[in-house]
C-alpha cells in the first residue's frame, strides 16, 4: 500500500525493433574493409603505451594518444578469456544454444567478443566443464564472396 504522495512504479515488458544505420567511422570501417577484401584482422597499437587494441580504437584510452595510422594486423590465433553459453533467443543472434566467447588474438591487449564455432553444445554442462580460460583459439574466415564488411565475416573455434 503506497502513501498520498507515493506513486507506485510499475514495470512494463516490452520490446523494440528500431531499424537505423549509422556510419562505422574511419577506425572500424577500415577494420571491417579490412575482415571483408583481405580475411586480415587489423588492430590499433598505441604508440605510447604499446597496448594493442582489437577492435581497434581511434584513441588510446588509457594515453589519450592519436591512433590514426597505427595499424598493426593480427596473428589469426589467441586465447580464450572467458565465455558465456547463450540459451535464449536473441534477435540476430544464432538459435540457441550458441557460445559467445571472448578471446584475445595476436597478442592483443583487450579482449573482444566473438561466436565460438565447432563445439558439441549437446551437452551444455559438459561443455562448461570442458572450456577453460587459456584455451588455444584460432579465427576462421567466411568464403569471400559470403563477407560483407561485419564482425560476422569470421567466427572464433578452439585449436586442436
Amino acid at each position: 500500500m503506497t502513501e498520498a504522495n507515493e506513486v507506485e512504479l510499475i514495470t512494463v515488458l516490452d520490446k523494440w525493433e528500431i531499424p537505423y544505420a549509422y556510419s562505422a567511422g574511419e577506425t572500424i570501417s577500415k577494420f571491417l574493409v579490412e575482415l571483408r577484401d583481405n580475411a586480415r584482422i587489423m588492430a590499433t597499437k598505441c604508440p605510447k603505451c604499446q597496448q594493442i587494441l582489437l577492435p581497434p580504437r581511434s584513441f588510446c584510452a588509457t594515453c589519450f594518444v592519436s591512433l590514426k595510422d597505427q595499424w598493426v594486423e593480427i596473428e589469426p590465433v589467441g586465447e580464450l578469456i572467458t565465455y558465456s553459453v547463450c540459451t535464449e533467443v536473441i534477435t540476430g543472434a544464432p538459435e540457441p544454444p550458441y557460445v559467445v566467447a571472448f578471446v584475445t588474438l595476436g597478442g592483443s591487449s583487450t579482449p573482444m567478443a566473438q561466436f565460438l564455432k565447432g563445439v558439441d553444445l549437446s551437452n551444455i554442462d559438459k561443455v562448461t566443464k570442458e572450456l577453460k580460460a587459456g584455451m588455444a583459439v584460432r579465427a576462421v574466415f567466411k568464403d569471400r564472396a559470403e563477407r560483407k564488411a561485419s564482425i560476422l565475416d569470421f567466427h572464433i573455434e578452439l585449436l586442436k
